[in-house]
């Protein structure tokens, strides 16, 4: 019998075959908890991540000139502008014409208004666009906030990380601000080429206009700038500007910003590099402007040929000094005291007298009566001498010896201190102080110009014709220290030793200096601080300086003293050494000149205006001549003053000075200090008499190198006396008939 053997069993078969999705369980599961990890981590991020503090933009700030009223300077009418290598100016979302929004948008972000600050559909684009190499499309992954925020807050490396936290930061800044403000911020910022950063500062480099005034095809290729600038610029590379303007206009035809029409109207315009007239005679702006060479350090700069470089430097400074380094780059709006009518008569009168650009070169500052600095020269060309003769130290180069323009400053203190200006002095040829001029066992003597007698004089005649040995014995009387503290009180501001030859004008001060402390005496004694800003605006319109409050005003010697010694001031120029400066209105002012001529000054002033006049060498030298004519104070410097004031004050009504002599005692010197006589002092009541009466002669210093001298002037004859004086009867001795340049 034969044994069967069974067949093996089969496995059951299940019911139904599981779903791939089920035997991936593990998989998804993981994954959703990821995203739930992913979703949580963004929503702390969102929540947790502040927006850093926005790096400042650096914004071109702009100097406009006395003429541009408050609020207003800007592109159209600034004399300078100032920036670093970049020029940006800010500007409202009411100032960007539609137009130009538009074509941004079609460029950049055409969902900007819908989306949250980060776009998934536009990043897909990108990428499909990528994949099929479309070069020419505009559109990328990046949002307008995006862009913003990497600009901003963010590098441009090229990491996930970066990516990352650029976006949460561009939702997180769509929370806190709203669409039109982070799109006006983002054309403020971003760069065009050419060196210009924001859409304001684009329109005016390509086109020549603000950006209120862009037209269609202006607006499409700027928006077109801002993927890669400097390889679509039209002058360089005008074929591909052409496409990306082109594909900026097709794309405002995809939004309905614009007819297909319209877009090819404005991709036929073709560019133009210079301007065009049209038919009713007004200019059109060039479609593009040719790129522009290698910009000053000021940018572009108006009144070049009055030195409005020094003036612009000068502002620079001070801004800097006021707000910290790199303040000029804030989008300062800042408006200055530059007067192109009256810097253009001190240019005139400086550099059509000294016209030899081998001679001597000279410097003038004109204050008015509200301490603004209406005109200043500062040198004779900024692009091969860029130091600033009117500032001494502060300008790059060092101040001078201001001669006897100095000793108006004795004259103050000594009135001051209740001394006449009828006090007489001995006036022998020289005099001399032991142990005041450099220390111990040094001896200074001061000595007149022809080493002669001149009798006694008083002080009035003697500051008319500079004489030097009165002047002298004047500050053995108040002490040098006095005469510092006095001059420093007036508005010098370089640092002065309290020595005798200070009186002579031995330390050096700065021309601003000089027209400073007389402009103290023009004020009646009101010492204004001079200045050159008059009003500082923020790029938002924020008054940050106004000089009406800002600016320091103190009265530093009564009136009357003030008064008085203009009075003594004004015969300087009707009988003293400054008749070569007389105008047709009442003036006042002294003459200077140093050792050997190296320095000639005259400083003087009418009821609204000081100015200060030096000439000289910048490196010290002699200039005993100057086209055939003898160099002092008297002569050249004063007819320079002459010329400018003469200008300056046309078509002003004359005013005159009060008269006035604030000394109660009359002093008697009828001796040499050094020659052991005495002094005497009488009370008498104040003098209402003019101050004018005539008096000259001739003066010098025989002291060491660094002190000042007179040079010779030719020789006149001096008038009389006159009868009325309010001295006691005391005979006095006759001077030498010539007239000293001071």
């Amino acid at each position: 019998m034969t044994r069967s053997t069974p067949s093996p069993r089969r496995p059951a078969r299940p019911e139904g075959r599981r779903s791939i999705f089920w035997r991936l369980r593990a998989v998804w599961y993981g994954a959703l908890v990821l995203l739930v990890v992913a979703v949580g981590g963004l929503w702390a991020a969102l929540n947790t991540l502040r927006l850093p503090p926005a790096q400042r933009p650096i914004e071109t700030s702009f100097v406009c000139d006395l003429n541009v009223g408050d609020g207003q300077c800007g592109f159209d009418n600034a004399m300078a502008r100032l920036t670093a290598e970049e020029e940006r100016v800010t500007v409202r979302y009411e100032d960007l014409p539609p137009v130009l929004v538009q074509a941004v948008l079609a460029a950049e972000d055409r969902n900007f208004f819908e989306h949250n600050g980060v776009d998934p559909m536009g990043i897909g684009r990108a990428l499909y666009q990528t994949v099929l190499g479309d070069s020419e499309s505009q559109q990328g992954g990046s949002t307008i906030t995006q862009q913003y925020v990497k600009n901003v807050y963010l590098s441009s490396e090229r990491t996930l990380d970066r990516k990352a936290r650029e976006a949460v930061l561009a939702v997180k800044l769509e929370r806190e601000l709203g669409k039109q403000e982070i799109l006006t911020r983002y054309l403020n910022e971003v760069y065009f080429g050419r060196g210009a950063y924001g859409v304001e500062a684009a329109s005016r480099t390509y086109f020549g206009v603000g950006v209120k005034d862009l037209q269609l095809p202006q607006a499409a290729y700027l928006a077109s700038l801002i993927r890669s600038p400097e390889t679509a610029d039209a002058v360089q590379h005008p074929a591909v500007a052409d496409r990306r303007r082109r594909s900026v206009l097709d794309g405002m035809v995809a939004t309905g910003a614009i007819t297909r029409a319209e877009a090819e109207s404005a991709a036929d315009l073709p560019w133009v590099t210079a301007a065009t007239n049209r038919p009713d005679g007004t200019v059109q702006p060039p479609t593009i402007r040719p790129r522009v060479a290698q910009r000053s350090d000021f940018g572009d700069v108006k009144y070049t040929e009055l030195g409005s470089e020094y003036w612009v430097e000068w502002v620079r400074q001070q801004l800097r000094a006021r707000y910290g380094p790199g303040a000029e780059t804030r989008g300062l709006r800042v408006y200055t005291t530059f007067d192109p009518t009256l810097q253009q008569a001190a240019v005139d009168a400086v550099y059509d007298t000294l016209d030899q650009p081998e001679g001597p070169t000279g410097s003038l500052v004109a204050i008015d009566d509200e301490g603004r600095i209406r005109a200043m020269v500062g040198g004779r060309d900024y692009t091969t001498d860029k130091v600033n003769l009117a500032l001494g130290a502060e300008g790059g180069g060092s101040g001078r010896a201001p001669g006897s323009t100095f000793k108006p400053f004795a004259l103050a203190a000594f009135v001051e201190d209740g001394y006449s200006v009828k006090s007489r002095f001995r006036a022998p040829p020289t005099t001399q102080f032991p142990g005041v001029y450099a220390g111990a066992g040094q001896v200074w003597k001061p000595a007149n110009y022809d080493k002669s007698d001149h009798g006694i004089e008083t002080v009035e005649q003697a500051t008319w014709n500079s004489t030097n040995t009165v002047y002298a014995g004047m500050v053995d009387t108040i002490r040098p220290e006095r005469l510092a503290e006095m001059a420093r009180r007036l508005g010098v501001t370089a640092q002065l030793d309290p020595v005798y030859s200070l009186v002579l004008g031995a330390e050096e001060v700065s021309v601003l200096d000089m027209a400073s402390a007389y402009s103290t005496f023009m004020d009646r004694g009101t010492h204004i601080s001079p200045y050159s800003i008059r009003r500082i605006e923020a790029a938002d319109g924020t008054v940050l300086f106004d000089a009406a409050t800002g600016v320091e005003r103190r009265q530093v010697v009564q009136p009357a003293v003030a008064d008085t010694v203009t009075a003594v001031l004004q015969g300087v120029l009707q009988n003293g050494t400054g008749k070569n400066a007389g105008l047709r209105v009442p003036a006042a002012g002294k003459t200077g000149t140093t050792n050997d001529a190296k320095d000639a000054w005259f400083t003087g002033y009418t009821c609204n205006l000081t100015a200060a006049v030096w000439m000289g060498y910048e490196q010290p030298r002699e200039m005993k001549s100057f086209k055939g004519q003898q160099v002092a104070g008297g002569t050249i410097p004063a007819g320079i003053w002459r010329n400018f004031m003469s200008k300056a004050t046309r078509g002003t009504a004359p005013c005159r000075f009060p008269v006035a002599d604030a000394g109660k005692r009359i002093l008697n010197s009828s001796m040499s200090p050094t020659s052991g006589g005495s002094t005497s002092s009488t009370s008498v009541p104040r003098s209402s008499t003019s101050s004018t009466v005539p008096g000259s002669s001739t003066t010098t210093t025989s002291v060491p190198a660094t002190t000042t001298t007179a040079a010779p002037r030719p020789t006149t004859t001096a008038p009389p006396r006159p009868t009325t004086t309010v001295a006691p009867p005391t005979t006095v001795a006759p001077s030498p008939a010539v007239a000293s340049p001071g």
